[in-house]
């Protein structure tokens, strides 16, 4: 399915003039043409839930002593044969020699252009042409991560407690998963307890485990003295991180 929904991604691509095939793709080059810089979504991670749609802009710094003229061919690309169509972009000239060239993409969930087994770090190919005929095409002109929003609830932690008292903290961390639409367990991931008295300036992490089977967390703690418990997932490079709600234990 993954292979099938990707042939379908590049003819996609190539309906509208971009050609993105990372694995073939041939590099050209002439002269002195460069790509200084090239950012995505702010710099930021593209974040998916479990269904929907996310826009994509990108920017592409680059320079010649002639002046850029254009960048096309743009295309983002990642995991297992991933591909999303960049589409046109617009130069403006900053200086005689360099340009930033801005453009948009967008990956849809309902529309099957990317699967669960998609998420993690991306590239951006682009090819730079300068008014001289210099040429330089990068199937690595930038990177960036496509990753998948996380829910973290937390539960079971007593409104009030006695000074010493070990007290249990449960919660579950929950996924997308891109394939069926649905919120799913996240096993197997690292998740600590931090906890804030009054007027912290930062919080302390009082304990650490590790989700199982089906997402849950249970820890025990003592109580010292009034403040909230946190959980708090750091993420990973395919999952953003999260944490949960700050329910405040009364130390009595």
């Amino acid at each position: 399915m993954r292979r099938r929904s990707a042939a379908l991604l590049l003819s996609g691509a190539l309906a509208v003039g971009v050609l993105v095939i990372p694995s073939i793709q041939r590099h050209e080059s002439s002269g002195d043409a460069r790509i200084l810089g090239v950012s995505v979504n702010g710099d930021n991670p593209v974040v998916l839930g479990p269904t929907g749609s996310s826009p994509i802009t990108f920017s592409i710094t680059a320079e010649d002593d002639s002046g850029i003229a254009s960048v096309d061919g743009v295309g983002l690309w990642g995991p297992n044969i991933s591909v999303l169509p960049g589409g046109p972009t617009h130069c403006v000239a900053k200086t005689a020699t360099i340009s930033v060239c801005t453009g948009s993409s967008s990956v849809d969930i309902t529309k099957k252009q990317i699967f669960d087994d998609m998420a993690g770090q991306w590239y951006v190919q682009a090819t730079v042409h300068a008014h001289d005929g210099d040429a330089l095409t990068k199937q690595k002109a930038g990177s960036f991560s496509i990753k998948k929003e996380g829910q973290l609830t937390e539960y079971g932690a007593p409104h009030t407690a006695p000074k010493g008292a070990l007290i249990g903290i449960g919660g579950q961390l929950k996924k997308p998963d891109w394939d069926s639409g649905a919120w799913v367990p996240n096993p197997g991931q690292k998740v600590s307890v931090q906890f804030c008295a009054k007027d912290c300036v930062k919080p302390t992490v009082v304990a650490e485990t590790t989700t199982d089977a089906n997402g849950t967390i249970a820890v025990t703690v003592r109580t010292t003295v009034t403040g909230d418990y946190t959980l708090v997932y750091a993420g990973t490079y395919w999952a953003e991180g999260v944490q949960s709600m700050s329910p405040q234990v009364t130390v009595q």
